[in-house]
């Protein structure tokens, strides 16, 4: 009887699948029928006899995949009951470009994924890049731009609300290698004061650091010339492994220049 729990756990867990697949099932439904009305035209991608109801589903899951409404990429004036939508107006770029993203995944799939060997059991998706994301984008490329455009303190407030907003979701990886990347980056464009931001705040929210965060963490504050701040790394890097000659080598350097 020691499993009793573990076994409640995954009936809970079974039970709590069902009632979301029951769900998903019934707001399908519900959904089919608002969404779109009369004969379906302009269908230049799916097939023209695809019913209204398997053609609802497809858009629920585009939808799930990028976080948006049905308004992202058809015409709907604001106000405008879903009803009474054009579904079929090409106005939107949005709706143009997504025709285009879906030929893009086909020849993906088709051209490229079925021809490995052994063939891969996945196949792409909207949300193996979206990740819920209208446009996917990378963390670290998502605070260079904001670096770029404002400033590092701005990119740094930036993190801390995508964090705040979304942090276990998936449309971001709020872990230490976008970070880490971003300062590799920085150092190379000799913006140690960019760099030293990012890794402080890096070292603040993936506690504990690893080896590599607290080198790069040491390498901006000697960048940076905060060079009491790097020896205190240093010492830290040598405490976790005290067999890193290059962190030792640093240390070294960094106490003979005070000298």
């Amino acid at each position: 009887m020691k499993d009793t729990p573990t076994r409640l756990r995954a009936a809970c867990v079974a039970a709590r699948q069902m009632l979301l697949a029951l769900s998903s099932v019934m707001l399908l439904t519900s959904a089919a029928h608002p969404q779109t009305s009369g004969e379906l035209t302009n269908l230049q991608y799916f097939p023209k006899d695809i019913s209204r109801d398997e053609l609802v589903g497809i858009m629920r899951g585009f939808s799930f995949s990028l976080n948006v409404r049905c308004q992202y990429c058809h015409a709907v004036k604001e106000g405008t009951p879903l009803k009474e939508a054009n579904f079929a107006s090409d106005e939107k770029e949005t709706k143009r470009k997504a025709r285009a993203m879906l030929r893009m995944v086909d020849a993906i799939n088709q051209q490229y994924i079925s021809k490995l060997d052994p063939p891969a059991a996945n196949r792409v998706e909207c949300v193996t890049c979206h990740h819920g994301l209208g446009k996917p984008v990378t963390m670290n490329a998502l605070l260079a731009e904001t670096i770029e455009k404002k400033d590092v303190g701005a990119a740094v407030a930036q993190y801390r609300e995508l964090r705040k907003k979304y942090f276990g979701d998936g449309e971001y990886d709020f872990g230490e290698t976008p970070l880490n990347i971003l300062t590799e980056s920085l150092l190379k464009q000799k913006k140690p004061k960019e760099a030293v931001a990012i890794m402080e705040l890096n070292v603040e929210v993936n506690t504990p650091p690893s080896g590599w965060s607290y080198s790069l963490l040491a390498m901006s504050h000697t960048a940076n010339k905060d060079i009491e701040k790097a020896k205190a790394d240093f010492k830290k890097i040598l405490e976790q492994n005290p067999q890193n000659d290059w962190a030792r080598k640093q240390l070294e350097e960094l106490n003979q220049a005070k000298e």
